[in-house]
């Protein structure tokens, strides 16, 4: 029991970097402020009013806003992202961002049916409007160099990523639940390569065609897609599959895109940027490059040592 205690312990509470910390919360305003200016929302105002079924977080919406609306609430939510990104009061900065965002996901998922385009942002992202970052230019470089771990750092990436792993495991079990093992066996997987290209504007519909037709292909993808769902968990106990799972959703959702033109691309930046530790990874990088540096300049000077060039051979006797 004490085992199984420390372990959800450090799952939630664990240690991490400032570095991490920082660069997990600017990527997340960066990403978010993104969505927010690039998204096409302000068409949602064309929606008939008998149309609209707004989700519960809206539920004094019985209507779509009029365009102008959208755009004001885009503008806000884009600068409070750039200022969040640019450590200008952040915490502030970084809960208008969110909110903006909030809001509009909302809005668009209040047409009869929620959207999971932004979902998983959304929620990773929601733990960090507590976090403690600092708000200014000057505490981004001490941020930066902050390589030592601390639970205060580490209790939002790792409630983010315990979100994160939920949300792709309940995807997984309600695939189960619904469809059982047929979801990879059946005829599933063929029909979403079949018609799934004619709802969105994929840039390899042939390649989905020919999964589509080919039933080996389409259940191998269908078994990797519900594989990847159900064992995410696993990334909560062995902290070194993180960036190999990180890789495999990056994996499937440009692969969503690319096949069936359906927007998944904010799942695809989300998930490596918070199961990636980067600032260890660019200090690995920078290790790496330092000591075949040291190599080389080893190989010069041997190689400028008289008598010792390459191919020359050391005399024998006197």
């Amino acid at each position: 029991m004490s085992r199984l205690r420390r372990w959800g312990t450090d799952t939630l509470w664990g240690p991490e970097t400032g570095a991490r910390l920082l660069v997990v919360h600017v990527g997340l305003s960066a990403l978010i402020g993104m969505r927010v200016a690039l998204g096409s929302y302000r068409q949602l105002a064309d929606t008939p009013k008998t149309l609209v079924d707004p989700v519960p977080l809206l539920p004094f919406v019985d209507r779509m806003p009029p365009a102008w609306l959208f755009i004001a609430i885009q503008v806000v939510g884009t600068v409070a992202a750039v200022a969040a990104v640019c450590r200008w009061r952040t915490r502030l900065t970084y809960a208008v961002a969110w909110l903006a965002y909030l809001v509009l996901a909302g809005l668009r998922g209040s047409r009869g049916k929620v959207l999971h385009n932004d979902l998983l942002l959304l929620w990773a992202a929601a733990p960090f409007l507590l976090a403690p970052v600092g708000g200014t230019m000057s505490g981004w470089r001490q941020a930066w160099r902050d390589r030592q771990p601390r639970s205060l750092h580490g209790w939002p990436i790792r409630v983010a990523v315990l979100i994160t792993v939920l949300v792709y495991f309940f995807a997984g079990y309600h695939k189960l639940r619904r469809s059982g093992p047929d979801w990879v066996f059946g005829d599933n997987m063929s029909y979403v390569m079949l018609w799934g290209p004619s709802v969105g504007s994929p840039a390899w519909g042939d390649l989905a065609r020919w999964v589509g037709e080919h039933m080996w292909a389409a259940r191998v993808s269908a078994a990797f897609i519900l594989g990847l769902e159900v064992t995410f968990p696993a990334v909560l106990v062995w902290r070194r599959l993180q960036p190999l799972y990180a890789l495999a959703a990056a994996t499937l959702h440009v692969g969503t895109w690319f096949l069936l033109g359906l927007d998944y691309w904010a799942w695809a930046i989300t998930v490596p940027l918070l199961l990636v530790d980067w600032p260890a990874t660019w200090d690995g990088w920078h290790r790496w490059r330092s000591r075949r540096g040291a190599r080389g300049a080893d190989r010069s000077a041997l190689l400028d040592e008289p008598g010792q060039e390459l191919g020359e051979r050391a005399p024998v006797g006197g």
